[in-house]
């Protein structure tokens, strides 16, 4: 058991009634012992931006919304009452990604997407660091196609998944999938990573938000961020394949 959770903090994708019944039983406020983020993933995306306490996820229900990291429905709010106010629930760390990108760092949950800005294929080359120090080509040749993904476990179920990337169930790893791409494969890895643009122009991208355009020979690096994301879950809910199941037909 958890300490009993009395304060929270509430994201939301849109004003639900549910808010009002939280209120009943929390002290709601700018401040919480966790927030409870409504919507869907990119609602629990906005979370992570805004608070740096545990997050929990509940589905809106919208039917464009997946809601991968939630544990509960929005009609299951009692269920989720009763277990936040007994401490029922446990706490899931994960590490974020960290890209650097001329002179500048950016934090992601999901994943770094560098993809092509205009019509044309972009040409990248794509290195690893390894235990020395050294950089070594993470792909034999130079990957041409409409991009790259780098991800680590929440974003291995994003684009990452839909790119036709793997899954990673645990373990403090990333993986690189290409988008569309001469190799079309994806690498598990626990090293860090530069990627490198040789031709066109390309779009640098944090959990889909542009943070940069790169063009011929401009590079970034994706390493282990020191902050975490720590997510609230609640035991008995929505299994782990019960969630492939609606990520599979969504």
């Amino acid at each position: 058991m958890s300490t009993p959770i009395r304060r929270i903090l509430v994201v939301s994708k849109r004003p639900y009634d549910a808010i009002r019944e939280l209120s009943v039983h929390f002290e709601v406020g700018t401040r919480g012992e966790i927030c409870v983020a409504i919507g869907g993933d990119g609602t629990f995306l906005e979370a992570t931006r805004k608070v740096d306490c545990p997050i929990l996820l509940i589905r809106g229900g919208e039917k464009d919304s997946l809601g991968f990291r939630a544990d509960a429905r929005l009609d299951e709010l009692p269920t989720v009452i009763e277990r936040l106010k007994k401490g029922d629930y446990h706490l899931e760390e994960h590490r974020k990604l960290r890209i650097d990108y001329g002179g500048d760092s950016f934090e992601a949950v999901n994943d770094a997407v560098l993809f092509r800005a205009n019509p044309g294929v972009i040409h990248l080359r794509v290195d690893y660091f390894d235990e020395r120090g050294g950089v070594e080509p993470l792909f034999p040749d130079v990957v041409k196609g409409d991009g790259i993904i780098i991800a680590r476990q929440i974003g291995s179920t994003a684009y990452n998944y839909f790119a036709n990337g793997p899954i990673i169930l645990s373990g403090d790893v990333a993986v690189v999938t290409s988008i569309v791409a001469n190799y079309r494969f994806s690498s598990i890895s626990d090293h860090d990573f530069r990627v490198e643009l040789l031709k066109n122009v390309g779009s640098l991208q944090r959990d889909g938000v542009e943070v940069g355009r790169l063009k011929m020979h401009d590079a970034f690096t994706v390493s282990r961020s020191d902050k975490l994301v720590q997510i609230v879950r609640l035991r008995g809910m929505e299994s782990f394949s019960r969630k492939l199941t609606r990520l599979s037909s969504f």
